[in-house]
């Protein structure tokens, strides 16, 4: 069983980082801050709390001038690389929260110290402090940021600006007026760093969810300026892909109006138990004059605890089919519980969706989890 990401904070990682830091500054009390992080239930902290708390041990520690302790996180910075701690870094991602913590009253030497850490470990998260504090300044600093030399920095523009950023505050203002960033995402979707164009793409996919038809003219408008620069355009679409949407399937040469032929869908099993997995089979014909790019995907209907249904959809995949060749797919589908979705006993469906268009439905099971064998 792999272990939880949480995981990374062991004991020896916390080792490395109060060694490190006393590398650093000299006068710190390593063992004490040991105890600090590793104090009051840390085993049973999950990651982000783990993260707080060592931030929160940074900030105990050294000393409570801003910019004193500002220097020497940049020259702990500097001793993590020389032990070979790889810029662009998960595990030291507490490093921006004590700015984010200590710095929202000192704007401009707060994004000066931001702009440094950020090459080292995204400060995506902590920026976000900055927009509750300050929008309009950190909406102008992000600007800036997106020309910025360093790639890593000009991420950090569209990626701390993102409206529905994982694990990040939620930031009103941006939901609000999605646009705003508008900008930092022109300059640099085709941007020579595939980390920068992967953020400006994921941001337009959040934007989708709020203003479609804003994704939609940002993507369509620029489709054909490059091979790079298409592959970004079509992960920015790929929410309003799975919706359906007639224009945007249509720009990457899916034909809505087509049907298929002889369509069989079919499932493996009737019902399954919860941890076990779902297939089924399907297989349908192309019987036009010409070659069809056909879009596979199945969307399923979730039972939900208060009885109505949620649902989700899942790509098969795309191919071109020849005319009059069929062609035949098996799928699984795993209901092993997952920390972002819980499985409910009771019926569930499955649909099959063809360049966008459901196509077929099938109903099954789904039981509580079976108790293994030899339980009293």
């Amino acid at each position: 069983m792999s272990s939880a990401l949480k995981d990374i904070y062991s004991k020896e990682m916390i080792t490395f980082i109060t060694e490190s830091l006393k590398e650093t500054y000299p006068k710190l009390d390593a063992k004490s801050m040991v105890s600090f992080i590793t104090k009051n239930g840390w085993q049973g902290l999950e990651l982000k709390d783990r993260i707080h708390r060592i931030c929160l041990a940074f900030i105990e520690f050294l000393p409570k001038a801003f910019e004193k302790r500002n220097l020497l996180l940049i020259q702990y910075i500097e001793k993590l690389r020389q032990k070979g701690v790889p810029d662009f870094n998960f595990p030291h991602i507490y490093l921006p929260e004590i700015v984010s913590e200590t710095g929202v009253s000192e704007f401009e030497s707060s994004m000066k110290i931001l702009e440094e850490i950020t090459v080292f470990t995204s400060a995506e998260f902590a920026i976000r402090r900055f927009y509750q504090e300050d929008f309009l300044g950190t909406v102008q600093q992000m600007k800036e940021w997106a020309k910025h030399k360093n790639p890593y920095v000009r991420r950090l523009a569209s990626e701390g600006s993102r409206p529905f950023l994982p694990w990040g505050i939620g930031i009103q203002k941006i939901k609000a007026n999605p646009e705003i960033h508008l900008p930092i995402l022109e300059r640099n979707w085709n941007d020579s760093d595939e980390t920068v164009r992967r953020s400006v793409a994921n941001h337009l996919n959040d934007i989708s969810k709020l203003q479609p038809d804003l994704t939609k003219d940002f993507c369509l408008s620029r489709l054909g300026i490059s091979e790079e620069g298409d592959k970004i355009l079509r992960h920015a679409l790929r929410t309003l892909l799975k919706r359906g949407d007639r224009e945007v399937l249509s720009r990457f040469l899916f034909n809505t109006s087509w049907k298929p032929k002889d369509l069989y869908f079919q499932f493996k099993q009737k019902s399954i138990h919860i941890g076990e997995s779902i297939s089924f089979l399907i297989r349908f014909q192309n019987t036009s004059k010409q070659k069809e790019k056909i879009r596979i995907e199945y969307k399923i209907k979730f039972l939900l605890a208060n009885g109505k249904y949620g649902e989700k959809v899942f790509q098969i995949g795309e191919t071109t089919l020849d005319p009059n060749n069929s062609l035949e797919k098996t799928k699984s589908h795993s209901f092993r519980p997952i920390t972002t979705r819980v499985y409910y006993p009771g019926k569930h469906s499955i649909h099959i969706i063809l360049n966008g268009n459901q196509v077929a439905t099938g109903e099954f099971y789904l039981k509580a989890k079976a108790k293994k064998k030899g339980n009293s």
